[in-house]
């Protein structure tokens, strides 16, 4: 992290939710994406959120910048390191035309890359229109679904009969996943 900070300069200061460095988003955009991000979190309250909108110069390599800036900005907040962080970061980066996805180290081991992949695939087409409020809103919900997929599986995973969710646990509490 060290060298990578040498290398990329001063932490951008960023703001849990939406952050415009770049100086792109309309209100209409900043008010989309802060409707899309607190219902995702109404509805995964252990998961966060962060749209950051930045002009990186052609010479910074993108993903490893949106590593160094999730892990330098600590987005998930100070009770919520290592397995706890259950944060994603979306970096786009204006200038280069590119989205990347960062997400906390409590997420990885249930999130593949391919399924991000294939919902920062399913924005592009709104980041390139210049459509970011929708973008973020169409990112959001194929995290919802990816999170959902991945929900009804975990039993599964752990060798557990049935699903998650409109279930009773053992102390007949209803159990309810988001």
């Amino acid at each position: 992290m060290e060298k990578a900070g040498a290398f990329f300069g001063i932490v951008p200061r960023l703001v849990r939710g939406v952050c415009d460095l770049a100086g792109v988003l309309r209100d209409s955009d900043t008010r989309r994406i802060r409707r899309s991000v607190a219902a995702f979190e109404g509805k995964f309250p252990q998961c966060g959120f962060t749209a950051a909108f930045m002009a990186l110069g052609r010479e910074t390599p993108a993903a490893a910048y949106a590593f160094w800036v999730f892990n330098r900005t600590n987005l998930a907040g100070e009770l919520n390191q290592g397995s706890r962080n259950r944060h994603f970061l979306l970096l786009v980066d204006v200038a280069g035309g590119s989205a990347w996805m960062t997400l906390g180290y409590g997420l990885e081991p249930f999130i593949s890359r391919k399924s991000i992949e294939g919902c920062l695939e399913a924005s592009q087409p709104h980041f390139a229109a210049g459509q970011w409020g929708l973008g973020v809103s169409t990112l959001l919900s194929g995290i919802e679904t990816v999170i959902r997929d991945t929900l009804s599986e975990l039993p599964k995973v752990f060798g557990l009969p049935g699903r998650i969710g409109n279930q009773k646990n053992l102390t007949g509490v209803a159990v309810t996943a988001p």
